[in-house]
This record gives C-alpha cells, structure tokens and sequence, in this order.
C-alpha cells in the first residue's frame, strides 16, 4: 500500500513537471506542505521524491528541499519508461552489472583519480569505519565509497550509470549492512580499494573491488537464509 502510493505522488509530481507546472530551477513544496496537498505521511513524501531523483529529475539538498534540475517533458517521460522497466529486474541480476561495472571504475580511478578524488574516498572510508565502530548499519556509508570511486574514474557517464544503480539496491544494502561480519570484511575490502587506488595500481584495484562485490552478493545470500532481506527485494522500489 505505501509503495502504491509513493508512486502515486510521484507519478502526480512527474506530471506537472511534465506540464511545466514546475520548471528547472523550481523548488518543490516542503515534505510537510506535499503531505497536505495528497493526504500522505513525510515516509511516503521521501519515497517519491527519492524515484524522482533516481529518475534525474530533482535534486534533494538538506534543508533546502527538493529542486527540479530537468523539466522537459519527453526527458520526463524516458526516464519514467526507463524506471518501470528496472522494476522487473532482479536484485541478482542488478548485483551481476555491478560486478561487471565497479571493477572497471576501481581501476580507472587508480589511473585517474586526483588528490581531492582520493581525499573523497578516504573521507568515505573514514564515515564507514565509525559507522562500523558504533555498531551501526553502514548500508549508507557503503553508497558513498562507491560513489567516490565512481567520481574518481574520470568517467562521468560511469557514474551517472552506478549512482542510480546504489538507489535502486536500497533495500538489499540496508539488509545486508546489518551484518555484522559481512560489514567487517566490507571495511577490510574497502581500505585494500582506497590503498590500490591511492598507489595508481589498476589491477590492484580492480582485482580488489571484483573480491568486495562478490563478497557483497555473498552477503546478500547471507541475508537471504536469516531472513533479515526486505521482502519486496526482488521488486525494486
């Protein structure tokens, strides 16, 4: 029911944005003001402004809201196709791009990485690490070391390809971030990637990151037994 409406809103919003109600530049109501406007809770409110931004069309800055960074209509209505054709992919096979992709980053980073990229990766680095020694889910901090890889290949288009990739396996990372073992040798996985990078060895670091994905799908398998994957994983919100 809350997954039907989110995207009830969010299909509304991406209408109006469609009909330039709202335009580039736009900042769209506050969470509270949008749950008036469709008689939802703020949770339902996030989720759809989450689709919307998977889909390239906000941008969420905090405490500033959401503003519309793509109002064009049949932009709008690609990237909406685009997303209903992700919903029937599965967690596996998304898990089976990435080992494909985040490899090929991993080395390229270590080639073209700057010292301000390998200053984002080690802050990165550094949030997982006391995620992990607060014994909190680290599914988060995850994201954001392999974002930073990701901006370090000097491919924008790879990582535009990966960003949205980390949002679509939300649920399947916050699932497996509670792991406690499966989260300690992510940590032990990431400082061999940072390392690999920093010292510009491409095969290092594409070796090191092929090993931390597989160790993820492992994670989730063992997330799967335990029972602790959300039940809707296999569809992707």
């Amino acid at each position: 029911m809350a997954e039907r409406l989110s995207k009830s809103v969010a299909d509304d919003l991406l209408a109006r944005i469609a009909r330039a109600e709202y335009v580039a530049g736009d900042t769209l109501p506050s969470e509270q003001q949008l749950g008036a406007m469709y008689g939802v809770g703020r949770n339902t409110v996030r989720e759809a402004m989450q689709t919307l931004r998977v889909l390239g069309i906000v941008e969420v800055r905090p405490r500033l809201g959401a503003r519309v960074i793509d109002s064009a209509a049949p932009n709008a209505l690609a990237t909406a196709a685009i997303s209903h054709l992700l919903r029937g992919e599965t967690v596996d096979q998304l898990y089976d791009v990435r080992l494909i992709l985040e490899p090929a980053a991993a080395a390229k980073a270590a080639k073209h990485r700057t010292d301000d990229d390998l200053l984002a990766i080690r802050r990165a680095l550094g949030h997982f690490r006391v995620a992990f020694e607060l014994g909190e889910n680290i599914w988060e901090q995850d994201i954001a070391f392999h974002d930073a890889v990701a901006q370090a290949s000097g491919n924008p288009v790879l990582a535009r390809l990966l960003a949205p990739m980390s949002d679509l396996l939300g649920h399947a990372r916050k699932a497996t971030g509670t792991l406690r073992e499966a989260a300690e040798r992510a940590l032990h996985e990431h400082e061999q990637i940072a390392v690999a990078i920093e010292e510009r060895s491409a095969r290092r670091a594409r070796s090191a990151m092929e090993q931390h994905i597989r160790s993820a799908i492992w994670a989730l398998e063992t997330a799967r037994k335990r029972g602790q994957s959300a039940p809707d994983e296999q569809e992707i919100p």
